[in-house]
Formats: C-alpha cells, sequence, structure tokens
C-alpha cells in the first residue's frame, strides 16, 4: 500500500505527531509519498523573484523568522501563536530526519519542480522524540560501560533532525578513510568550524563529572557505528568507560580505516586493563602532543 499525502509537509502544524500518526496507520513495508520545500529551494525562489539587495534582505528575514524563531525557548511560543505552526521552513536534513524519526527508511528522494519529492518505507515504530532535536546543545544515547545507555552532551553542528540520518548516510555514502562517514552533508556551517578543534565536545566535560565518562578512553559510540565493529571487540569495548579524548589521536600513524581503529582502541584498552592509571597518563599527554605539536585534527 502506498499514501501519498497531497499537502506539503511545511503546511503541516506538529508536524512528529502527523507522522506518527501515518506511520500507526500503515503496515511494515507500506510506503509514504510526500512533497516539501527545503530552506534552500524557497530562497533560490526569493532570488529568482527579487532584485540582488532585496532579495538578500528577504532571504535574512524569512531565515530568522521561519527558522531560528521556531527553535528559540521564548520566540517560539509567539512564532507558533501568529503561524499556527504552517509555511514552516525545513532544511533537506530536517526534512528527512523527521520522515526517518518517525519511523520510515527513505526509499526514493529527488528534487521536482522546485520542491523536494520523497518515497519511505515504514520499517518500524516511530521513534521517541528527542528534546534536543533543535537545540544548540544535544544530548543522544551512546553505547557506554557494560553496554548501558548514556546521554552524551555535545554542541549542535549538524542540521536538526540530523541523527536520525546516520544510517542513510552511511548507506549512501559509506566510511571514509578515518573510519567516519564519507561526504556528510548533515554537517552545518559552524560544525566544520567546531569540529576541526574539538570545541563541539566541551559540554561532554558534564558527562566526565557526572562518571559516564574519563579524560582518555574509546569514543562512545551510537548504536549504528557499534554494530559496525566486530563482537569481540564490542565486548571488550564495554568494558571501559568510553573518554574524551581516543586513541585514535595517540598513535604516531593515523588509522586510516575501521579495522585499524579497532585495533588501536584494542592496544589502549588491554593495556588500561592491566594498568589503567599509567594508560591514561601516557595517552593523555601523548594525545596532547599530537594535537599541539603535530596539529592533529578531527573531523
Amino acid at each position: 500500500m502506498k499514501v501519498c499525502i497531497k499537502e506539503k509537509l511545511n503546511h503541516i502544524p506538529q508536524l512528529n505527531d502527523f507522522l506518527d500518526e501515518r506511520n500507526l496507520e500503515m503496515e511494515v513495508g507500506d510506503q509514504m509519498e510526500c512533497v516539501a520545500f527545503t530552506n534552500r529551494q524557497e530562497f533560490e525562489a526569493i532570488e529568482r523573484k527579487y532584485p540582488i539587495l532585496i532579495r538578500d534582505v528577504i532571504v535574512i528575514l524569512v531565515y530568522i523568522w521561519h527558522e531560528m524563531l521556531p527553535k528559540m525557548a521564548l520566540p517560539r511560543k509567539f512564532y507558533f501563536f501568529l503561524t499556527g505552526e504552517r509555511h514552516r521552513t525545513y532544511s533537506y536534513n530536517e526534512i528527512l530526519g523527521r520522515i526517518c524519526r518517525a519511523g520510515f527508511k527513505i526509499v526514493h528522494e529527488e528534487n521536482q519542480n522546485g520542491a523536494l519529492h520523497v518515497i519511505a518505507e515504514k520499517r518500524s515504530e516511530p521513534l521517541e522524540h528527542n528534546d534536543t532535536c533543535e537545540s544548540p546543545i544535544l544530548k543522544m544515547k551512546r553505547v557506554g560501560k557494560d553496554g548501558r545507555w548514556i546521554e552524551v552532551y555535545k554542541f549542535r553542528t549538524m542540521h536538526s533532525y540530523s541523527q536520525y540520518l546516520q544510517d542513510y548516510v552511511y548507506e549512501k555514502n559509506k566510511l571514509d578513510q578515518s573510519g567516519k562517514l564519507a561526504n556528510d552533508f548533515r554537517v552545518n556551517v559552524w560544525g566544520r568550524i567546531l569540529r576541526p578543534i574539538w570545541m563541539d565536545e566541551l559540554p561532554m566535560l558534564w558527562n566526565v563529572v557526572q562518571g559516564d565518562m574519563k579524560w582518555v578512553g574509546v569514543r562512545p559510540l551510537t548504536e549504528h557505528f557499534f554494530s559496525l565493529y566486530t563482537p569481540e571487540m564490542q565486548r571488550l569495548r564495554t568494558k571501559v568507560r568510553p573518554g574524551m579524548l581516543p586513541p585514535f589521536y595517540y598513535e604516531r600513524h593515523t588509522p586510516k580505516v575501521l579495522d585499524e581503529i579497532q585495533a588501536s582502541e584494542r592496544r589502549y584498552i588491554e593495556s588500561y586493563l592491566v594498568h589503567p592509571f599509567i594508560t591514561d597518563w601516557r595517552y593523555f599527554w601523548g594525545t596532547i602532543y599530537n594535537i599541539l605539536i603535530k596539529m592533529k585534527r578531527s573531523k
């Protein structure tokens, strides 16, 4: 069965609830077809319609009104009161992310007549909505010690709802040589500035204070990335608390592929389980040296 939503997603109030309701009306394997305007498509339409100076002012005002205000605690109430939550402007990532959060998998997407057309297939019931989806500080679930879930804090460096697109990006682009998603289109402008210098990870200090993480250790992984590791490494990883400074940046020769990253983490964990304090002390100062002197950077 295919469900066709004729009204553009931008004009549907309480979009998450709407998508959840469509999901619950469908069987696993059923498809949903929908259409939406992305913010880029809307900005391009404005640029075609107005002369250069006027269009720039209009684009800025539209961005502030339809993108910034709905994501700020106090102004959003005023915005929703005036607009009825209609004619929202969503990024490409947010549209696809909201659909995936509602339990769908993106089967096909393309631009047609200045709009984004999406076909999605129901794979599960809707996922729990993360309240920090639109917040500048994200609270994300990661695999911690003993395999339990921990909530990790980071500054937002991706578009809203991008965390629900990880499987989709992996299927499209796979991994790059560093073991991270290749050509990750979810990263926003601020992310390209903050990520290389680790500024996006400063909120993780609260995880260190809480005791869920420590200064040095394997990175806290999403369920998807954790599933890419071998069963043996999965068991080994859950024996230790994750850390802010990963073994990846301690190595003299930076690991290039996932197998090399796992080997690097294995060396660290096996050493840590025998000599925890000495291992973390050595890895901490070795990592700091590589970052400050050898200028190793994140992505």
